[in-house]
């Protein structure tokens, strides 16, 4: 039996005692009484308020250790390396070099040729030899009337040199000697029909030009300090008709660095003096102050040029000089400007070394290029190819040409086999292209094109000057022991002066040229070579009146000791 007391209080709180008998009940069995005693009464108890203030308590903290055991247990590992060689020991001498060179060679036309250098071996002290050189033909050259004229040459070069290393400068010195020695070969066959049978010694030149160079130069890595190359030079000029010019030249360069921007000013003066039918003196001081300034995204240099010319008559050039490239891509796109100016001294001297059939004595003006604006792109297009495209503008003073000389001539015979110069202010616009590949370190190839637009005010035509020239050099190397070269080059048409023409000009036919070059080394000290020149088998005029020889090749070889 199962009793029941339930009470009930408002909140629903119901308190029951269950008193289990040892018996099953069920659930009829169950008696449901409910007594109600009270009715709910809710109270409050007072409020105690705690009086202190709050304190921090210490704890002591344990470290925690424990204690732990490893039992090792080998892997078995089935990878078996490869053994490595021993590594060779790279020497850290410097190659050997040889003190004596010597290159001998042979060609037709009766072309012998023979080069010479001896130096001294590595020195931190000094550095001091001798080079030698002599080449000469002695064939002859048909002209358009068929005569064949002696068209033979001498050219000798010898440099004896030294230099001192110091500390902190080098002192340099050389002492030169040359001679060119040719003939009067070309003449106008126009006028003179049928072959000459002149005195050749009337038609023989013969330059001597004996020199001195002296310099001293810092040996400063670091441009916070005063970088200076100090240099002179003395040139005796003179030729078979007893013309004589005599030059000086001394100049100098300084540079230093002023709040990370490099400046200097570069100094000279230019003195010459020929005495020959006449006495001419020509004298050229310039002054040129110059900053610079490299960073990664730009590079300019911005100066300007005095120059006080001195000959005949006094005159003073102002040029500016300004040069900017900016770096898009460092190597790969680089555009670049600039605005320049020239004074270029013309010395008797420096005509022959341009035209070397020149008038003897001859002395010119001095050509002053009164500005000079150009603009470009360079850089490379990938790892293969480089490249460069610019264009520019000049303005000329006093510019010459080279022209057949008609009034000084022989009475009997008008030869008109020497040139002369004749002035004139132009204008001209270059366009110039570059290109070259190398698609391996065997194979190399550089091409260049340039083309020019003359404009000019007196002369009917810019005499002997080309309006487009193109070149184009390969060299290829199969192995170590052997080196190919090729080159092609194309020499647009020029105009001559004659006055045997129809207006009284005449046009000279475009230059295609092609040579090749072959060099075996057979070991480290001998070398195998092999020049052709010229295998189109085309004579062309040099100068007006003036045919090149045809084919003609030089095999020889060179050897250390």
């Amino acid at each position: 039996m199962i009793r029941a007391i339930f009470k009930y209080k408002p909140g629903f709180l119901v308190s029951a005692i269950l008193i289990f008998s040892g018996s099953q009940l069920s659930s009829q069995e169950l008696n449901k009484e409910v007594y109600v005693v009270r009715p709910y009464e809710p109270t409050l108890s007072d409020a105690n308020k705690y009086n202190f203030l709050p304190q921090t308590d210490d704890f002591e903290t344990a470290t925690p250790k424990f204690r732990y055991s490893i039992t090792p247990i080998r892997i078995a590992n089935p990878f078996d390396p490869d053994p490595i060689k021993a590594a060779k020991t790279v020497t850290t001498s410097l190659p050997r070099i040889y003190n004596t060179w010597i290159k001998l060679g042979m060609g037709n036309y009766s072309t012998p040729m023979a080069e010479f250098n001896i130096s001294n071996l590595r020195s931190k002290e000094y550095a001091y030899g001798a080079y030698l050189y002599h080449k000469s033909s002695h064939g002859n050259v048909r002209l358009s009337n068929d005569d064949k004229v002696k068209a033979g040459y001498v050219v000798n070069r010898m440099n004896l040199y030294l230099k001192r290393f110091l500390k902190s400068s080098t002192i340099s010195g050389n002492l030169r000697f040359n001679q060119d020695g040719f003939n009067y070969y070309g003449y106008n066959t126009e006028r003179i029909a049928g072959p000459l049978d002149l005195d050749r010694d009337s038609l023989k030149q013969r330059i001597f030009n004996p020199g001195i160079d002296a310099g001293i130069q810092s040996n400063m890595t670091d441009n916070e300090q005063l970088n200076y190359n100090i240099a002179a030079s003395y040139d005796y000029f003179f030729d078979k008709q007893k013309n004589k010019e005599s030059s000086l030249l001394i100049k100098s360069a300084l540079s230093k660095n002023f709040n990370e921007m490099l400046g200097g000013v570069d100094l000279s003066i230019d003195y010459s003096n020929l005495k020959g039918m006449d006495t001419l003196s020509n004298t050229i001081v310039r002054i040129n102050p110059w900053i610079s300034k490299r960073s990664a995204d730009w590079n300019f240099k911005l100066g300007f040029e005095a120059v006080v010319d001195a000959a005949n008559i006094t005159n003073f050039y102002f040029y500016p000089r300004a040069n900017l490239d900016i770096i898009i891509i460092e190597d790969v796109l680089v555009p670049f400007i600039g605005l320049t100016g020239a004074l270029q001294k013309n010395s008797y001297r420096n005509l022959h070394n341009e035209n070397q059939f020149v008038k003897p004595g001859l002395s010119l003006k001095n050509t002053s290029s009164n500005i000079i604006v150009y603009g470009g792109l360079k850089g490379n297009i990938n790892s293969l190819l480089r490249f460069r495209a610019d264009v520019s503008y000049t303005v000329y003073k006093n510019y010459h040409f080279f022209v057949n000389d008609t009034i000084t001539e022989s009475l009997l015979l008008p030869l008109q086999n020497q040139f002369t110069g004749v002035y004139d202010d132009i204008n001209l616009i270059t366009y110039h292209g570059q290109l070259a590949l190398q698609p391996s370190e065997k194979i190399e190839m550089v091409l260049d094109a340039r083309y020019v637009d003359y404009k000019t005010f007196e002369e009917p035509k810019p005499w002997h000057k080309p309006n487009l020239v193109i070149g184009l050099d390969a060299s290829y190397k199969p192995g170590q022991k052997m080196e190919i070269g090729a080159g092609v080059s194309l020499v647009g048409k020029r105009w001559a002066r004659d006055y045997s023409q129809p207006d009284n000009m005449k046009e000279l036919d475009p230059v295609i040229d092609a040579n090749f070059s072959l060099n075996y080394h057979y070991s480290k000290l001998l070398t195998v070579f092999a020049n052709l020149y010229n295998l189109s088998e085309r004579s062309y005029e040099i100068w007006n009146q003036y045919p090149s020889q045809r084919f003609n090749f030089m095999i020889g070889f060179s050897y250390k000791l």
